[in-house]
């Protein structure tokens, strides 16, 4: 049985994340491009990637849900509240895994090498995503997941 996965664009080019701010970045694609096209984030990533200050994990983890409407308003921003919402409590429950484990990555480590265990982990805490995209991200953090 194959299990859904939705399409996705990898802003990482379809390289393996390298960083906790990387492994953030693919979560909020995840996040932005489910039940969007794919192509609709790609154009408009580049403002998004500067409204979330370059996907800097420890800097959006601090940014009250206040932001929001700063984020809404920022030129070129897809204006969904939900995704922007989610994507900075994603920020504040990943920071909080870094620290725990010492790394993003050290985390995902520990949910071992099934893909479909990682996706059960994430789906207990990841706001505003389904396990279709969440089988994306997980592809994504390998270097998969690309249009």
């Amino acid at each position: 049985m194959t299990l859904p996965v939705v399409e996705g664009w990898n802003p990482l080019g379809g390289r393996p994340a390298r960083s906790d701010d990387e492994i953030f970045e693919l979560l909020t694609a995840a996040v932005f491009q489910a039940r969007f096209r794919p192509a609709v984030v790609r154009a408009r990533w580049p403002a998004i990637r500067q409204a979330f200050a370059g996907f800097a994990l420890a800097a959006v983890a601090a940014w009250p849900d206040a932001c929001l409407d700063e984020l809404l308003a920022a030129e070129g921003m897809i204006r969904n509240p939900k995704k922007i919402r989610a994507s900075l409590r994603n920020a504040r429950d990943l920071q909080a895994r870094s620290r725990q484990f010492g790394s993003v990555a050290a985390y995902l480590q520990s949910l071992g090498d099934d893909p479909e265990a990682r996706v059960s982990d994430i789906d207990t805490w990841a706001h505003y995503i389904g396990a279709p995209s969440i089988r994306w991200f997980v592809r994504a953090l390998a270097g998969g997941g690309a249009e």
